[in-house]
């Protein structure tokens, strides 16, 4: 398996990032017209290199200060960064603005190359290194080492070589799906629509389906490639060209994503951490970096110290926790962040604070705990993975710790004792209206979607253990209630259920109701209502005329009786003549008349039945 290392090369403008790399690969990346001409990178430029089963992969980053867009573009899912500073001019304002945007993406390890050093003195030299040191001391989370270079000694550049192959690969997260921000989309002739960028999650195969985010619609793959070659996997890690199908050039743009369907949503607001290196004034407008995507964004802070805040954007945002990011004003690097909350949840902002600050803490108990509270009606855990970078099954597994909560394991939900005590509300309002209703886990999930069936019987068992329920057969039934059922006397139920659909439907004449109106009207679960509705029509009892209308048969023979006679009096039997007949609305008479039609006496001409 080959293992991908993706570096960064970044630096002040004309320090060598470009002619360093042709040094060690012979890739020159100024493929525009543009850049040759000006001698600079204007946008991101790709090459590797390989040794055995390791593969360098550079992505070359502009430096000129009005393109700094470009660099956050690519500097987004490096590996290592690849710092050159041109040892005959020194730190430059956008050496310092390339580390610093480096640092906010979580880019820990720097490989610092002086380059050009056949130009200067060893004692120059000596100089840059202790400058180096000292700026590096600024940031002390940062790991870097220092390298002496120039193109004009092969001898360095072999010894660049050999330190870069000899740094370990990184451990990326595995979110179980893949995520992938489109840096660039270009056409080839013959092959369509092709876009480049960074496996940043998880694998893709030739055989998936991608979904994009901003489309929103799935898209197909014809061709994977990784550095030039065909393949039929990409791994996590790898800069990946797909060709695409089933969408123009012209749809997909720099900064789109492309991810597993039902795995992320979007959201005009997301609640950050935020590091800032300027000032930053509430309610600022910013541009926000994420991964390659660029838009406006609103900075809300939550707290005096600016740590916390809300960003409301242009755009829906489809991050994931702990994912890094970048503000930026019209001038410069303002700060950066992570973000913490990709799904914001409506809140007390005291409550708000504190969750943001677990979060920062990676507590996801005390997080859970209080989602809990501020969810009343359950917490859904099936976007575990967006909200917090771990997997269901780890939620689920960290869920099961909080004290009075039941876990939902099947459904994916969390439910606090607040939400046991609003189900119990629910089943007691069911039985102040019907005291005799026969109340099951099922019929409680009927009437409130938010309650799972499993979480319905664990409140009914919890109140027939403390004596506020009764047990009639498989149903929970009101202490007052007069029906005389026996927990053992499973036919009586079923007798009453066949006996009161059956005296309903019949009472309602031509109007029966439909069977889900009739189960809430009679607090049936469905199931249960569905197989007394199959057993009545079995036995000839009703008919079905269609999915919502089931009428009594002698009830029905009665109506044909009705119709018949009234082609017989006026000669024919519309729409009109009917409901002067049957005050009922449309959707009885044409259910009826469509009915009459199937009969072969009938003739139906333009609407008007008439006998053959």
């Amino acid at each position: 398996m080959q293992k991908n290392l993706i570096i960064g090369t970044m630096g002040h403008i004309d320090h060598g990032k470009t002619s360093l790399i042709a040094a060690m690969n012979g890739f020159w990346g100024d493929s525009f017209a543009q850049e040759k001409e000006r001698g600079i990178t204007l946008d991101l430029s790709f090459s590797n290199l390989q040794e055995g089963e390791k593969n360098l992969s550079f992505i070359d980053v502009p430096g000129h200060e009005k393109l700094v867009k470009n660099m956050i573009a690519g500097a987004f899912g490096v590996d290592y960064a690849m710092l050159l500073i041109a040892a005959n001019e020194g730190i430059m304002p956008q050496t310092l603005e390339h580390l610093k945007i480096a640092y906010l993406l979580g880019i820990c390890d720097f490989i610092v190359v002086l380059s050009k050093c056949d130009l200067v003195d060893l004692d120059t030299i000596e100089k840059l290194q202790g400058e180096v040191k000292e700026l590096f001391s600024k940031f002390p989370s940062l790991r870097f080492q220092i390298l002496n270079c120039s193109i004009h000694q092969p001898q360095s550049i072999q010894a660049l070589k050999k330190v870069l192959f000899a740094l370990p690969k990184k451990a990326r997260q595995d979110l179980g799906f893949f995520r992938y921000y489109i840096d660039r989309v270009f056409v080839i002739k013959g092959a369509g629509c092709v876009v480049s960028g960074t496996l940043m999650d998880g694998d893709l195969s030739v055989d998936n389906k991608v979904w994009c985010a901003q489309l929103g619609r799935a898209l197909g793959i014809k061709n994977l490639q990784v550095h030039g070659q065909t393949t039929t996997i990409a791994q996590n890690g790898a800069r990946v060209a797909i060709n695409l199908s089933g969408v123009s050039h012209q749809e997909l743009k720099r900064g789109d994503l492309l991810t597993k369907k039902g795995y992320l949503r979007g959201f005009d607001s997301i609640e950050v951490e935020i590091c800032a290196f300027e000032t930053i004034e509430h309610n600022s407008e910013v541009q926000l970096f994420l991964g390659s995507l660029r838009c406006a964004a609103r900075v809300l802070f939550l707290d005096k110290e600016k740590k916390f805040a809300t960003l409301k954007t242009e755009i829906p945002i489809f991050g994931i926790f702990n994912e890094k990011f970048i503000l930026r004003d019209d001038k410069q690097t303002l700060g950066g962040g992570r973000i913490l909350s990709p799904i914001v949840d409506p809140m007390k902002k005291s409550q708000k604070l504190k969750y943001l600050e677990l979060l920062s803490q990676g507590d996801f108990k005390g997080a859970f705990e209080i989602l809990l509270y501020a969810h009343k009606k359950g917490f859904g855990l099936i976007s575990a993975t967006q909200r917090f970078g771990i997997s269901q099954a780890i939620s689920l597994e960290i869920a099961s710790q909080i004290p009075q909560c039941f876990v939902c394991a099947r459904e994916l939900i969390v439910y606090s004792k607040a939400a046991r005590e609003i189900v119990q509300e629910v089943i007691f309002k069911i039985l102040s209206k019907n005291p005799n209703a026969l109340l099951s886990a099922a019929l409680l999930s009927q009437k409130q979607s938010w309650i799972a069936e499993e979480f319905a019987k664990s409140v009914l068992d919890e109140m027939l253990e403390n004596q506020k329920l009764n047990k009639a057969d498989s149903f929970y039934v009101s202490p007052q209630n007069i029906l005389g059922l026996e927990a053992s006397n499973a036919e009586k139920i079923e007798d009453y259920f066949y006996k009161t659909i059956y005296e309903t439907l019949h009472n309602q004449e031509f109007q029966p109701i439909a069977p889900y109106n009739l189960y809430d009207l009679l607090d049936i679960d469905r199931q249960t209502g569905d197989s007394i509705f199959k057993r009545l029509t079995h036995e000839k009892k009703i008919v079905r005329l269609n999915h919502k209308l089931f009428i009594c048969s002698d009830v029905l023979t009665r109506l044909l009786e009705l119709m018949r006679g009234i082609i017989k009096q006026e000669g024919y039997l519309d729409l009109g003549n009917f409901k002067t007949h049957l005050s009922l609305s449309r959707k009885y008479l044409i259910a009826y008349l469509d009915y009459l039609d199937s009969f072969k006496d009938i003739v139906n001409t333009d609407g008007k039945r008439t006998f053959k």
